[in-house]
């Protein structure tokens, strides 16, 4: 953790220009329709979104830990003792037509309260390896206002390979108490990327693969990407094995990808996981300005009445 702290530091010292101007930056995008930027909300230190095995296996009594893995069959063959399943509907449903957005914030508080999320109680969330569900959780419970969610870095796949056990026995947990305290500055619309879209500072990050990207993929009525948007695949924020990159790679990767634009940023990808892997890894380097476009590609694409690129 000490490790991840130290580079934290330096990504942030790289971006202290930028970060400098962060009251007038609200005030430029509040003019086109934004209200406000995520930097100074109370959640979780950079370099304590990550966490290891050990670090989950010490602090097991004083943690609720959510399996976001989205299959119960998955889930009763076996997880990490204690956890609690959270099926993928969750945080990932047709809204209004749109495949993969998240539901009403009233609606996903009450789901979560249901698996023992609360206020005042940190949060652990695991998928099989990857991140990409646990990333999904990770974001919506931030968008929601808990202010200590981690990430098990590695998900089940590093638990079990630590050595620790996995258990069979499904226990219910204890309803929770979380009050959906929604942040809007976590989140973009379609509106407001159209309207952002000018903005120099702004980094788009489509984190879908090149051929989605080059629209030789197409998942949607149109093919391509938002114009200026940046192709960052998502499985480039992966190392070896199922793990996030080092703090030292995912800066490299990404100080390359933005070539110093290190502004106000938004990931996207087609239904909004890939995009919340980002959102994860750009939280790890310490950027604070970024949102999760839900809508992602699966609106951008269907849509006649927006720009698209290839």
């Amino acid at each position: 953790m000490n490790e991840r702290n130290r580079l934290a530091t330096t990504w942030s010292t790289r971006l202290a220009a930028v970060l400098a101007i962060a009251a007038t930056l609200v005030v430029s995008v509040s003019a086109s329709g934004r209200q406000e930027t995520a930097r100074g909300i109370e959640r979780t230190p950079a370099d304590a979104i990550l966490v290891t095995p050990e670090w989950l296996s010490e602090n097991a009594g004083s943690v609720t830990v959510l399996d976001t893995r989205g299959s119960l069959s998955a889930f009763t063959e076996g997880h990490i003792p204690g956890a609690a399943f959270v099926a993928r509907e969750v945080t990932w449903d047709t809204v209004d037509g749109i495949a993969g957005n998240l539901p009403s914030p009233e609606i996903v508080a009450a789901d979560l309260e249901d698996v023992g999320v609360r206020d005042d109680r940190p949060v652990v969330v695991y998928d099989a390896g990857n991140g990409l569900w646990a990333s999904r959780v990770f974001w919506a419970l931030e968008y929601l206002g808990h202010t200590q969610v981690h990430l098990l870095d590695g998900g089940l796949a590093a638990w079990t390979a630590a050595g620790y056990d996995v258990t069979t026995e499904v226990t219910v947990p204890e309803r929770g108490n979380f009050a959906a305290n929604v942040r809007p500055s976590l989140i973009a619309t379609t509106e407001e990327l159209l309207e952002e879209l000018g903005n120099d500072t702004l980094a788009v990050l489509d984190a879908r693969s090149p051929g989605e990207y080059a629209g030789t993929d197409v998942r949607s009525a149109r093919g391509g990407h938002i114009p200026g948007s940046i192709n960052v695949d998502w499985v480039n924020n992966i190392g070896d094995g199922t793990s996030f990159k080092t703090t030292t790679a995912l800066a490299a990767l990404y100080d390359e990808a933005l070539s110093g634009r290190n502004g106000p940023a938004v990931a996207l990808c087609q239904t909004g996981v890939r995009g919340a892997h980002t959102y994860v890894a750009l939280r790890v380097l310490g950027h604070e300005d970024v949102r999760v476009y839900d809508g992602s590609w699966e609106e951008w694409g269907n849509r006649t009445d927006v720009p698209v690129a290839n």
